[in-house]
């Protein structure tokens, strides 16, 4: 190597023994977000996803460690929902307590529209809704990561297009199903649905498995609707939505609610939501 490169070479390499400067920390509640301050920040930002793979969003509680681990954190990204207890309980007052780390909310951008379901509170299945949150996001994470900020802004508008090109093509795949109803054990996709004018119905009651007279119910219910399959979220009981499908000559479609890539998880959702309408 010519001594001129070499030199050059040396002073950017950090000295031995010496680490490289920590990243900065953003905290996001559950995978979706988490996923969506990857695909913006690149490798400029730590991610730390407070909601483990296959625990309830709604129920989970953070353990110590995690609260710990959010010394560090200068941006937290938030579902903004009362029904999470882990931002209304946990990590809300504990932000409170903060005011230096900066806060995102994905609820902010229902603030026009209908309002928040009190019953679902996955709003990160709202195509349109995450739209406007990737735009907040980005110019927050570039007001945290001010050297990156380029390169974020060059990441938000891909992003921007392909969640745009997601929205188109789900909103011509569902043109001329306003008002149709689609089953589902767990009521998770309140906010997909609205975005596009359908209504999920919802087979559980109280967070319970229905019994024999609300199960018949539904079969009535369902019976010459077109209904080809009965979603069911991944690690649902299926016993009622097994039964309430073969009655109806369909069959049960796992779902995947929380998926760390969004985009990819989204089409698939579209898919079966799809599927479980006939179309």
């Amino acid at each position: 190597m010519p001594a001129p490169i070499l030199a050059l070479f040396l002073l950017a390499a950090p000295a031995p023994g010496v680490a490289a400067p920590a990243r900065p920390v953003v905290a996001a509640t559950v995978a979706p977000l988490g996923g969506l301050v990857e695909r913006l920040a690149g490798a400029a930002a730590e991610v730390v996803v407070l909601v483990p793979p296959g625990f309830e969003a709604e129920s989970y509680a953070p353990a110590p460690r995690q609260m710990a681990a959010l010394e560090r954190a200068v941006l937290a990204v938030e579902v903004g929902h009362p029904a999470l207890q882990l931002e209304s309980r946990f990590l809300g007052p504990w932000l409170d307590r903060r005011p230096h780390v900066a806060r995102v909310r994905l609820a902010a951008q229902f603030e026009e529209r209908a309002g928040l379901d009190p019953g679902d509170p996955h709003l990160w299945t709202s195509v349109r809704a995450m739209r406007g949150l990737a735009a907040a996001l980005a110019r927050a994470l570039a007001a945290a990561v001010p050297a990156e900020a380029e390169g974020i802004r060059r990441r938000a508008r891909t992003l921007d297009g392909e969640i745009a090109a997601l929205d188109a093509g789900l909103s011509t795949r569902f043109r001329g199903a306003a008002g149709r109803r689609f089953l589902i054990f767990h009521p998770v996709l309140g906010a997909f649905a609205a975005d596009y004018g359908l209504e999920q119905r919802a087979i559980e009651h109280d967070g319970k498995e229905p019994g024999p007279a609300r199960l018949a119910a539904l079969i009535e219910e369902a019976r010459g609707s077109g209904a080809r399959a009965v979603l069911v979220q991944r690690g649902a009981p299926t016993r009622a939505a097994e039964v309430l499908a073969r009655a109806i000559g369909a069959r049960t479609l796992e779902i995947d609610p929380m998926p760390r890539d969004w985009l990819a998880g989204m089409r698939r959702i579209g898919d079966s939501v799809a599927e479980a309408l006939g179309r």
